[in-house]
């Protein structure tokens, strides 16, 4: 296993901002049972929606994972924000949706 001291910008319920040594840009860690979950509602979604598009309840799914998403994109850049730091993209990709 190795071994590396990473930074930890801020911690917050089930993510963190973290900078790793050999990297550029702070990161997004998330717990694995967070992001599974989150996985698994985009790939329900996907499936309902190739068999019924247009079915209520998946893009109800689909809202719901992209507001979680925003949650954390949003704790990442105000955590670099109070840092000082930028954004390792343009504010046009964060605000596509």
């Amino acid at each position: 296993m190795e071994r590396s001291d990473v930074e930890l910008l801020r911690h917050g319920g089930n993510w963190a901002v973290t900078h790793l040594p050999d990297r550029n840009f702070p990161g997004l860690h998330v717990q694995g049972d967070t992001f599974a979950e989150l996985r698994g509602v985009f790939l329900r979604a996907a499936r309902t929606l190739r068999e019924r598009p247009g079915d209520a309840d998946a893009l109800d799914d689909l809202d719901h994972g992209i507001r979680d998403m925003t949650e954390m994109l949003e704790f990442y850049e105000r955590t670099l924000a109070e840092r000082g730091l930028s954004r390792p993209y343009f504010p046009s990709v964060a605000q596509a949706w």
